[in-house]
């Protein structure tokens, strides 16, 4: 691209300058989610809360589980499980294209 004109010039290193921004921007979100990742585990010490869908390690690996209001440990499909040794709140999805 030339820069014939001080608008050319501008517009061109003002794209830049966003474009960095925006890869700096993304590399912090990307930053921050590996540090939840490491560090967002809770031991079963710490209740978690119920009815709310969670990660959860368990012997066979990660599961998805809610631990119910009557203390029943379920998988994603209502299936019951024993209890995992380490949990964290997994992210509410929106739902898609609008529909639950």
């Amino acid at each position: 691209m030339t820069e014939d004109t001080d608008e050319d010039f501008i517009l061109h290193w003002s794209e830049k300058v966003w474009d960095q921004a925006q890869l700096a921007q993304i590399k912090a979100i990307h930053d921050h989610l590996i540090e939840y990742a490491m560090t967002a585990w809770r031991s079963m010490e710490i209740e978690p809360p119920r009815d709310r869908m969670l990660i959860t390690a368990c012997t066979e690996g990660l599961a998805l589980m809610t631990l119910t209001g009557s203390g029943d440990w379920r998988t994603n499909t209502g299936q019951p499980h024993k209890p995992p040794r380490a949990w964290m709140l997994a992210p509410i999805l929106p739902p898609l294209n609008g529909r639950h």
